[in-house]
């Protein structure tokens, strides 16, 4: 697993680099921008078609598929041998917390 991680990162990083230059990078940076921002009405979609949403969901869900793994991991780590019965992303974004929870205890059964 350490290497197949070591070939992901290196794919990651490659993939970063080029994302912000690329159209749907600037697509997906500006619907981050307007999401955080607080000037869209609440009647206002963020997202506004398809284009938005698949650029919101190239530009965001590596990060926060990421963050949320790497937060499950050092949890597994503490706590070894526990595996949850079950989960629930009660996130609005990508599923990219119900991916990692699916990577961290790959294997196991829920």
């Amino acid at each position: 697993m350490p290497g197949e991680w070591c070939c992901f990162a290196a794919q990651r990083a490659r993939w970063v680099a080029r994302r912000d230059s690329a159209p749907a990078g600037r697509v997906g940076r500006r619907a981050v921008d307007r999401q955080l921002s607080g000037d869209t009405p609440t009647e206002t979609p963020i997202l506004r078609d398809r284009a938005d949403v698949a650029a919101y969901a190239a530009y965001r869900m590596p990060a926060t598929f990421e963050a949320v793994r790497s937060a499950l991991e050092a949890f597994a780590d503490a706590v070894p041998g526990w595996v949850p019965r079950d989960h629930t992303d009660v996130g609005g974004g990508t599923g990219a917390a119900a991916w990692a929870v699916g990577d961290v205890w790959a294997g196991s059964a829920p």
